[in-house]
């Protein structure tokens, strides 16, 4: 494959699931035709964007795992017709599905070629961070496990959301104005933990391999994992499915035995450090001493 055509399909997907994004969130500038109150209209705005923050989270976290956005994009077409059949004309999914295939399409060419389009990625420490001496290794189904997760609770909390409501009645007791805040605030600190941390892993190189303790290592073990139950969580708070409070029930168990699998290789690689730091440092809840005294 010449360089010009590896370059394509490496890129192609990434740029249109971002052009996507953009697209979609033209929708969302419906909010500020209501006449409501300009808070009403900035909470409307923002929970209308949910689509574009799912699809912006699924680029982050199948940038090198491009299987992952194959499976969500696919899926997502599928579920838009399904969710939306005979109420638009068939223009409309080719509009809203047709890409979201299309995508999908591009991103698994981009996956089953993967050796073909980066067989230079032994140099680059983000790339190349499964052969790195300064980290334990990771469960062979975490990354599979999570993506399956993530695509049942987006399927299950939106679905209950917005068409079926069968167990959405919390959201006539606590009313919008208080979930929506508290929900984007968290997914707002689900976003951030989740990119600082994964700098930390997979970009710093560290000669002498060590514990992380660097940034919210210093106050919980495993940040990568809470922030993905943070956005679990900040997305209940917008709508609170009980349907998808099961899914996520499902999905802490999952991440708690990874948690304790990687644990078990961090104990291998690092023997009494490792240990010393599971006694001074709280799995996922960070201890409030620590946070003062920080």
């Amino acid at each position: 494959m010449e360089k010009k055509s590896k370059n394509a399909l490496c890129w192609s997907p990434r740029i249109l699931a971002m052009l996507f994004a953009l697209f979609i969130s033209l929708f969302a500038l419906d909010a500020f035709s209501g006449g409501h109150s300009l808070f009403k209209m900035m909470l409307a705005f923002l929970i209308h964007l949910i689509p574009t923050w799912i699809i912006i989270f699924t680029i982050i976290i199948s940038w090198k795992r491009e299987w992952v956005a194959a499976m969500v994009f696919i899926i997502l077409g599928v579920a838009y017709i399904i969710m939306a059949w005979g109420k638009f004309p068939f223009y409309v999914y080719l509009l809203i599905s047709g890409p979201l295939f299309i995508i999908g399409g591009l991103y698994w060419l981009s996956w089953i070629n993967k050796g073909q389009l980066r067989p230079d990625d032994k140099g680059n420490p983000w790339k190349n961070h499964h052969n790195r001496d300064d980290l334990a290794g990771e469960h062979k189904f975490g990354d599979a496990g999570q993506a399956t997760i993530a695509i049942l609770f987006f399927l299950v909390w939106f679905f209950d959301t917005f068409v079926y409501e069968y167990t959405t009645k919390l959201n006539e007791i606590i009313p919008n104005a208080v979930r929506a805040p508290i929900g984007i605030i968290i997914l707002i600190v689900a976003g951030y933990l989740a990119i600082s941390t994964l700098r930390i892993v997979f970009k710093e190189v560290r000669e002498v391999p060590e514990v992380i303790r660097k940034g919210a290592y210093n106050y919980c073990r495993h940040p990568m994992y809470l922030s993905e139950i943070l956005l679990y969580i900040g997305l209940l708070f917008i709508s609170m499915s009980l349907a998808a409070f099961i899914v996520l029930l499902l999905g802490i168990g999952f991440l708690y035995f990874i948690c304790r699998y990687e644990e078990r290789l961090l104990l291998d690689h690092f023997g009494d450090e490792y240990r010393q730091y599971m006694r001074e440092v709280p799995m996922w809840i960070p201890r409030l001493r620590q946070i003062i005294k920080k």
